[in-house]
């Protein structure tokens, strides 16, 4: 499907053609260089907020993305690379306020979220899926 392709797809190909000078930076600044995904609860297979109601290509091209992140985490962060996908709340731009929807976040906000989350992200949380809030949904 388009939105596997466009919300998967492309991140994952990126992502791979980046390895090389990701692992370059790494050995420079190890836990420093760091993979962000934007991911999105509406892939999390436990949050049941998000359970219901179709777009079943882009909840599964999120469930892949989070997925995605921690396999990335597992094969390179033993070589100093942060893998962060981060969901960054249903912010209020033109795709969640689009038809009837009204989404929750000012965009502002989540971004804000969003890089905090990024320079909160150690090796510790490495692969772990967060949110805008500093919080670890289930998935």
């Amino acid at each position: 499907s388009s939105g596997i392709n466009a919300e998967y797809g492309g991140p994952i190909l990126l992502t791979q053609g980046l390895i090389p000078l990701t692992l370059t930076a790494a050995e420079r600044q190890p836990n420093k260089c760091k993979i962000v995904s934007m991911s999105s609860k509406s892939g999390s297979v436990g949050h049941l907020r998000f359970m219901i109601g179709g777009a079943y290509d882009y909840r599964c091209s999120k469930v892949a993305i989070n997925r995605t992140a921690r396999l990335l985490a597992e094969e390179y962060g033993g070589r100093g690379v942060v893998v962060l996908p981060v969901c960054p709340g249903w912010a209020a731009t033109d795709m969640g306020n689009r038809g009837h929807l009204n989404a929750e976040v000012p965009v502002v906000e989540s971004i804000r979220g969003v890089r905090e989350a990024i320079r909160g992200t150690c090796e510790g949380r490495n692969g772990i899926f967060v949110d805008h809030l500093m919080e670890f949904p289930p998935w």
